[in-house]
């Protein structure tokens, strides 16, 4: 059975109150806190979101491009030297899911990649200590996936359990919501083939 996974375009002033919780995702809606729908959103075609996407970038795209990729190398090797490889081996894994969620390509592969590379992370010692992305940014992935995983569930007509349905909870520990949502993301993977 094949995974049905859409993405939509979400306007910036939308995304922003999304962010602050003031809206909320529910498929393809976007309602406010008293339920209302405040917009409906449409499903782009990979093509829109690339071309969406590089037009709404182009500076930063044509800046990085005239860096130079001696320069890009030098950057990178100096980041890399900052952080644990755990971090970096957890980003690139994180990196590689977004990308394929934004285009409809998601695996249970790349999945149980995010899952390894997010147990390798736990097992450092200064976990605590280690800033993966900052809160702010760890809350608007967390709601993203949550919202996401709904989605992916009702598209593939799977029943979520009720710790799924759960919000992302502002108290519990991020970390815990992220391995979470990919767990179920993994279920649902697994039940719809």
């Amino acid at each position: 059975m094949a995974i049905v996974q859409e993405f939509f375009n979400i306007p910036d002033e939308i995304m922003t109150k999304i962010s602050t919780g003031e809206n909320k995702i529910f498929g393809g809606e976007v309602r406010n806190n008293k339920g209302q729908i405040v917009k409906i959103l449409r499903p782009v075609s990979k093509l829109e979101a690339t071309l969406y996407y590089g037009w709404k970038y182009r500076d930063t795209l044509f800046t990085v491009g005239k860096l130079g990729t001696a320069g890009v190398k030098s950057y990178i090797k100096s980041k890399k030297k900052q952080e644990p490889d755990v971090v970096v081996k957890f980003r690139e894994a994180l990196k590689v899911y977004l990308n394929a969620v934004r285009k409809g390509a998601l695996t249970m592969e790349i999945i149980s990649d995010v899952i390894e590379r997010l147990g390798e992370l736990k097992m450092h010692p200064n976990f605590e200590k280690i800033n993966i992305v900052s809160m702010e940014e760890l809350d608007v992935l967390l709601n993203r996936m949550f919202e996401y995983t709904k989605k992916l569930a009702a598209d593939n007509a799977i029943e979520l359990t009720s710790l799924e349905k759960e919000t992302p909870s502002q108290s519990e520990n991020p970390i815990i919501n992220l391995q979470r949502y990919l767990k179920a993301q993994k279920r649902i993977f697994e039940l719809a083939s």
